[in-house]
């Protein structure tokens, strides 16, 4: 059986929390699946648990999703990270890129955009 892959779901709405765990869980039953509403708790949770995946927000209260990038990719290297935003630009797109992000989607997003995005890292990391 093959390993189930760890993400780690950092938003601060409830509803696109729960909105990614449907995503994951209907698509695939490869992906065991966490949640937490800032990144503060993030880097907290990393402390202790290793992830294949973040799928973070760009914008939050305190922590910002760029920040937590840069963050993950320094402490957590081989940690895939995927930004997501309603605050789309392409300024921000290639900050978060530069920065490490492996991938940036913008809300509203399809079930479909993010579940692929995912998968074509996982791919491409063989995690």
């Amino acid at each position: 059986m093959p390993k189930k892959i760890k993400m780690l779901i950092v938003d601060d709405e409830i509803v696109v929390r729960q909105s990614c765990i449907d995503i994951f869980s209907e698509k695939s039953d490869r992906y065991e699946i966490s949640t937490v509403s800032s990144g503060d708790e993030a880097l907290r949770v990393l402390r202790s648990e290793k992830y294949d995946v973040i799928l973070t927000d760009l914008k939050m209260p305190g922590m910002p999703g760029l920040e937590l990038v840069k963050c993950v990719k320094k402490g957590y290297p081989d940690c895939a990270v995927v930004v997501i935003t309603g605050y789309s630009t392409v300024n921000t797109a290639v900050e978060a890129m530069k920065l490490g992000a492996d991938d940036f989607i913008p809300k509203p997003f399809t079930p479909e955009e993010v579940f692929t995005a995912v998968e074509k890292l996982n791919v491409k990391n063989d995690r």
